[in-house]
C-alpha cells in the first residue's frame, strides 16, 4: 500500500492496521482529494490564460480568484476528511471484547461501506440474504440484523418483503 495519503494524518503502523474495507475507504477520499486539487490547478491556469490574453495580468484579479477557488477547494477536502472519518469509525473491526468476550454475536457477513448508495447496499444485502437456502433461516437472520436496519434505511421493509416472497 502506498503512503502517499495526505487527505488525513495516518502513520505506517496506523495505515497498516486498517481493515481492507478501511483502506479503500482512505484510497477513494485520497483520489477524490487529488482530483480536487488537480482540478483547482487547472482552473487557476484557465483563469490565468483568459488574464494574459486580456492583458490584464497586472491587476488584482488574479489573486483575487486564486484565493476564491483555494478557498472552495479547502472547503470540499474538509468535507471529504470529515466524511473519510466518520466512515472509518463506522468501519471499525469488532473485537471479541465487544462482541461479548465469546464471539456469538457474528460479523453481518457482508460489506458495510457507508459511502456506497442505497441502491449498492440493497444488493449487497439482498445477495447476501438470498445464499440462504432456508427461508426460516434466512427471514431469522434478516429480522434480526439491526446492522441492515441502519445501513439500508427505507430499503430495509422492501428488502425484508423481497425476502419473505422468497422460499
Amino acid at each position: 500500500m502506498s503512503l502517499d495519503f495526505d487527505i488525513i494524518d495516518l502513520s505506517e503502523e496506523e495505515v497498516e492496521a486498517l481493515s481492507v474495507v478501511q483502506q479503500k475507504l482512505v484510497r477513494t477520499a485520497q483520489k477524490t482529494k487529488n482530483e480536487l486539487t488537480h482540478s483547482l490547478e487547472q482552473d487557476k491556469q484557465a483563469y490565468f490564460d483568459i488574464l494574459v490574453s486580456a492583458r490584464m495580468l497586472n491587476s488584482s484579479l488574479y489573486e483575487d480568484k486564486c484565493a476564491e477557488l483555494e478557498a472552495e477547494c479547502d472547503r470540499e477536502v474538509e468535507i471529504l476528511r470529515e466524511q473519510l472519518i466518520f466512515n472509518l469509525a463506522l468501519n471499525e473491526p469488532t473485537t471479541d471484547d465487544e462482541l461479548g468476550g465469546d464471539g456469538g454475536d457474528e460479523s453481518e457477513g457482508y460489506v458495510v461501506d457507508y459511502s456506497l448508495t442505497y441502491l449498492e447496499r440493497y444488493i449487497i444485502v439482498r445477495d447476501y440474504y438470498l445464499a440462504i437456502e432456508d427461508a426460516d433461516e434466512r427471514m431469522a437472520l434478516y429480522t434480526a440484523d439491526t446492522v441492515a436496519m441502519l445501513y439500508l434505511g427505507k430499503y430495509y421493509t422492501t428488502l425484508y418483503n423481497v425476502l419473505s416472497q422468497y422460499e
